[in-house]
């Protein structure tokens, strides 16, 4: 921002001298290590010539974008419409009391290599002399499937531990004969199992390769490649996925199972909003303005000019660069700007996002915990409700407790019409068809909702077929000094990790065209290590 105050001296960066295995093997035995993990001093690349970069949205993209211009020596400012940080990672505390929260944005970490780039700069953070203790980053495992949830489908309750077992004959499904005994799981891998593995392989072979069939859909690749029938592609979707998820492009579909083929996972401890919270602390509360929605932007000869609505009315700042770190439909909001090249209007029309729909329940027991029941995971069923996300937090604690329900795509639609006590009311009747030897009704203390899609039209970034080939380049591609980012605009959609590397990929895009210099994503040094290597992420 330019201003007539002196500039700040950026500070050193630090990072663990645990090598990246022994650091996540560690956190997995042991939370608490995380934050005694020891520090050298990693020399901070400069520039000659700092720039005023501001960055519009402080969502995990705009926050990263913020913290590797900063250690390459540059100005940065944030503008946030709402009054917290972090866009989609969003904890909601029912009280201040320990483990009644619920994640109503983001809520897990694969540990594998595509989700590197999160667990690094976790690594990272964790590590900085200017992080206090009591905002380091502890993560705790995840439990993405456990003994006692259970799949509640057609009226019918069945083991929901190992749902992708399911076959259709037990939840009385009516697909042909050969099929009646092939469970779920079976079927959708014998179709992934060739792209994944090539994906795994090497990765930017493996998506060329599977850009063939962009144009598709999944539930067209299904029909006409794989040579399914509609009841069997119905089954799968109900068992495995949300109604009408596979409308959505083959090449969406197959790159969200490149994920879900972990097995361990990682949550944070408190709180997913801990991760944006400690990148703002880094950066600093003073370089970001909250309340701040911006209304215009305009690119001229000396730079980028943008005008704000603050809490204390209309403000303008001048930048030589700016990063719009924010959704599409966010960005179509902002009427007075400079009309950018057809493609890049088109593709802003028309990127599709999928409703997401999150219901935090605190009752006041644990019940679902009640004797060998579930200690976390989550169970499927085909109510209004979905999916029930059981909490990897506070298990076998007395006391209340916070379940969630989780739908999206279509299933969140369902909800969009009706009233807060309507919604309440639903959720109700449905928990009750699951538990009907529970008093829910009697449990319930309070519930806390939000639906993605009436904030800025948001939800995860999921394209429709053909959109990667037709849409994706045009999206992400710079517009004289205006530059931007976000999960969209990753090939890892709906992931932290795919806001993160949209970021680096900005930034470098940014600093590459004026000052030459190299920007290396956060990452723990490895000295002494076989694995010792340059860093590669998939963009």
């Amino acid at each position: 921002m330019r201003d007539h105050t002196p500039h700040s001296t950026p500070h050193p960066e630090f990072a663990s001298a645990l090598t990246y295995f022994e650091h996540f093997s560690l956190c997995t035995l042991s939370p608490t290590i995380i934050s005694m993990a020891p520090t050298i001093t990693k020399p901070l690349p400069s520039t000659s010539s700092p720039m005023d970069i501001g960055i519009i949205g402080g969502g995990v993209a705009g926050l990263y974008s913020a913290l590797l211009l900063r250690k390459a020596g540059h100005n940065i400012h944030i503008f946030e419409a709402n009054n917290r940080v972090g866009g989609r990672i969003y904890t909601h505390h029912f009280s201040s009391e320990k483990n009644q929260y619920f994640e109503a944005g983001a809520m897990r970490i694969p540990n594998s290599s595509m989700q590197k780039v999160v667990l690094d700069l976790i690594a990272h953070l964790n590590a900085r002399h200017d992080l206090p203790s009591d905002k380091h980053i502890r993560l705790i495992p995840y439990i993405l499937n456990s003994s006692g949830n259970c799949l509640y489908m057609n009226g019918l309750r069945r083991d929901g531990y190992r749902v992708m077992n399911t076959t259709p004959a037990d939840i009385n499904w009516d697909v042909p004969p050969r099929y009646l005994g092939r469970t779920a799981g079976s079927l959708l891998m014998e179709v992934l199992r060739p792209f994944l593995e090539d994906l795994e392989r090497d990765f930017e072979r493996g998506f060329e390769s599977l850009l063939k069939f962009d144009s598709l859909s999944f539930r067209d690749y299904l029909k006409l490649i794989a040579q399914w029938e509609d009841e069997v592609i119905d089954f799968v979707e109900t068992v495995c996925s949300q109604t009408n998820q596979y409308a959505l492009g083959c090449v969406e579909i197959v790159m969200q199972h490149l994920d879900f083929m972990t097995q361990e996972w990682f949550t944070i401890e408190d709180g997913m909003d801990r991760l944006p919270q400690a990148i703002a602390h880094v950066i600093g509360l003073d370089k970001i303005t909250f309340g701040a929605r911006v209304t215009g932007v305009h690119d001229t000869e000396h730079g980028v000019d943008i005008t704000a609505q603050g809490y204390n009315g209309i403000f303008r700042h001048s930048f030589d660069k700016v990063i719009l770190a924010i959704p599409p439909a966010a960005l179509k909001m902002i009427a007075d700007r400079s009309r950018w090249s057809p493609a890049k209007e088109l593709a802003i029309r028309s990127m599709h996002f999928e409703p997401l729909y999150k219901m935090g329940m605190r009752f006041k027991t644990r019940f679902w915990e009640r004797g060998s029941a579930n200690r976390g995971g989550q169970s499927a069923t085909d109510l209004p409700i979905r999916w029930i996300v059981y909490p990897s937090n506070g298990i076998g604690e007395n006391g209340p407790g916070v379940l969630l329900l989780y739908s999206w795509m279509t299933d969140a639609s369902t909800w969009l019409s009706l009233t807060e006590i309507e919604r309440r009311s639903l959720a109700l009747r449905c928990l009750d068809e699951v538990y009907p030897d529970v008093d829910v009704y009697g449990q319930l203390m309070e519930t806390f909702d939000i639906a993605w899609a009436a904030q800025n039209a948001t939800g995860d970034a999921m394209f429709l077929p053909g959109q990667f080939h037709l849409r994706f380049e045009d999206a992400r591609r710079p517009e004289g000094n205006v530059y931007f980012a976000g999960e969209h605009l990753s090939r890892h959609h709906t992931w932290i990790a795919g806001a993160l590397l949209s970021a680096l990929h900005s930034v470098q895009e940014l600093l590459g065209d004026s000052s030459g210099t190299t920007v290396e994503p956060f990452a723990p040094i490895r000295p002494l290590s076989i694995f010792e290597s340059s860093i590669q992420y998939d963009i």
